[in-house]
């Protein structure tokens, strides 16, 4: 309980912005549960004084008041659950932006150390819980815990050895909700967990539609998903089950005390200690007390939901983000690149992907890095950009360390084309953009006619509004990687990082994209991670390395000459680095699987 209160109370800190809404909610509660006992004094006027004593004015003086308390009460609860929900929702709008700014700070490994559809299950499920918990059951707790105050109080002025029955049930009663606590808690984390693996499969299924329909694994995956609903529904109708069980618990214990109360209250009416109009207001009061008991109990379950949404998301927030202590400032560099022993391993693995490497490129100097997979090319470019920091040595740019640069300077020193373009569904000319925002019209243009682009966006419905897609799946490979090439133009960074930009193309795709990256390449340092010779052999050195470590340098025509590690990886045919060797792991694996051991 404990636990579930500090939890409770971080999660209130996101309301404090808009405590003066958050007071006028409060205020109208209490107007709520004060107005309660009002209605039932009212009841002991209605009898003692019109229905006994026939005094007429007392009947028109009580219906005047019942019907006062009554559209106070109304109005009290219409500004108490609108401002309730106002802040409820701002505080769930602040979470989930600051869920996916946090997301976005966060180191590689951490994201990789996660499913998409882990996160995804936090925006879409759990954060909505939290709404909940503080909407609807902030509502309930604080008016209905204020009403059952107030109803407590007028009966212990009026009767409190009668109203110490009721008090009594109490501990058993916070007992039994704490226990259901617990399992409810402990069900809800696990169905949270559970939607994130469903969320990840469908992602998965969709993602790999073509590959399950051609190798005919329909059923095997239905099967999967099917396992996953199953585990799903198990976890959701325990919470059912433990809350179906709490409530009638409560009721029971709350009923048997109030009609033990109401008992000795007719008992003492019946000998004159109490007058009819005295009995019959402690019997409205006293059931006005068991309906804020009742919903207190449901909501448990609901509180219980909102707690565990808010400590998978309190999970997130308290992850450390990407270390960013660099002060020294670079406006444009030249482009020289010097590693100086730099050794680099994943998290989990004992041997290194990168190991006492040094290296330094001149500025404009074009360099590739062959080798078979699991040699450290693709690490080397997730180094320069600090996706991962390195365990000893250094990598400067321009004589400065990156990590003594703030990310964003290094990173706007950089652009990059992969192997897979990441696009968004948004039009031509936005995806270009996204590679400087607020670029004009005429700059897009141009960095679309240096990619070779316009050759297919001209022919386009809508041109550069056409929208392209979820990751441009309405345009070819060749297409998506001349966007990506045209966004890097517009960002004319001095270093370009191209890691296996035409290895998923076919001839006449990787002709027009290798044409539109000559262009690029000019007056631009560059690092090359490539399969295809024609990509590599003109760059000015080349590097092949093994297992982490540079075992030849130098151009072309040198390295065939000289007949080692080179002349044998093109001795295997164009795709020089195809054949790894036995037990190779590609590094693209192992940033998805080595890392999420971290």
């Amino acid at each position: 309980m404990k636990d579930s209160f500090q939890l409770y109370l971080r999660l209130l800190a996101y309301i404090k912005p808009y405590w003066r809404v958050s007071a006028l909610s409060m205020l109208t509660m209490a107007a709520v549960a004060l107005l309660n006992p009002l209605m039932g004094q009212q009841m002991k006027f209605l009898v003692d004084d019109v229905l006994i004593a026939k005094d007429q004015d007392a009947l028109l003086r009580v219906m005047l008041m019942l019907i006062g308390i009554v559209v106070c009460k109304s109005l009290a609860e219409y500004a108490s659950s609108v401002a309730s929900q106002w802040v409820a929702n701002k505080a769930v709008e602040d979470l989930r932006r600051f869920v996916f700014e946090h997301h976005m700070r966060l180191p590689f490994s951490s994201v990789q150390a996660q499913t998409s559809g882990r996160m995804l299950s936090r925006v879409t499920y759990d954060i909505p819980q939290v709404g909940t918990a503080l909407s609807n059951a902030w509502i309930i707790v604080i008016q209905d815990t204020l009403t059952v105050l107030a109803l407590l109080g007028w009966l212990l002025y009026n009767a409190w050895h009668l109203t110490l029955i009721i008090i009594a049930t109490g501990p058993v009663i916070a007992w039994i909700i704490r226990k259901a606590s617990t399992g409810m808690r402990t069900s809800n984390r696990a169905q949270q967990t559970t939607m994130g693996e469903m969320t990840s499969t469908v992602e998965e299924q969709l993602a790999g539609l073509r590959e399950i329909k051609i190798f005919g694994t329909q059923q095997h995956e239905a099967n999967r998903f099917a396992d996953i609903a199953t585990r799903l529904r198990k976890e959701t109708m325990r919470v059912v089950r433990i809350s179906a069980a709490n409530v009638p618990m409560v009721q029971v214990l709350a009923f048997t005390a109030v009609a033990g109360v109401l008992y000795a209250a007719g008992r003492l009416a019946a000998s004159g200690q109490l007058t009819p109009g005295d009995l019959m207001a402690y019997v409205t009061v006293t059931s006005l007390i068991f309906e804020p008991i009742r919903r207190l109990t449901n909501i448990n379950a609901t509180i219980q939901r909102g707690l565990a949404g808010a400590q998978s998301i309190f999970e997130l927030l308290d992850m450390e983000p990407e270390v960013d202590s660099g002060t020294q400032q670079i406006e444009r560099a030249r482009g020289e690149i010097r590693f100086e022993n730099v050794s680099f391993a994943y998290p989990g693995q004992d041997t290194p992907a990168v190991n006492d490497l040094s290296l330094t490129i001149a500025p404009g100097e074009t360099v590739a890095f062959v080798g078979a997979s699991g040699s450290g090319k693709t690490t080397l470019m997730a180094l320069v950009a600090r996706f991962f920091e390195i365990q000893s040595g250094r990598i400067l740019i321009d004589g400065i360390a990156v990590q003594d640069m703030p990310l964003t300077t290094l990173r706007s020193q950089l652009a990059l084309v992969g192997q897979h373009a990441a696009l968004f569904d948004d039009s031509v000319g936005h995806n270009i953009a996204y590679g400087r925002q607020g670029a004009d019209m005429s700059e897009i243009e141009t960095a679309a006619s240096q990619a070779h682009a316009m050759e297919f966006i001209s022919k386009l419905n809508q041109g550069f509004d056409t929208r392209i897609g979820t990751n441009g799946n309405q345009l070819s490979g060749g297409q998506r990687q001349r966007l990506a090439i045209a966004r890097a133009f517009l960002k004319n960074a001095p270093i370009l990082l191209l890691d296996e930009a035409t290895s998923a193309l076919d001839n006449e795709s990787e002709r027009v994209v290798r044409e539109a990256l000559v262009e690029l390449r000019r007056d631009r340092t560059v690092l090359v991670v490539a399969h295809r010779l024609t990509t590599i052999r003109d760059a000015n050195r080349i590097v092949v390395m093994e297992r982490g470590r540079i075992v030849e340098i130098g151009n072309h025509e040198q390295l065939v000459n000289a007949n080692g590690a080179y002349a044998r990886l093109l001795a295997s045919g164009e795709d020089i680095v195809e054949d790894a060797g036995a037990g190779a792991v590609s590094e693209m694996q192992m940033f998805n699987e080595t890392v999420a051991r971290g």
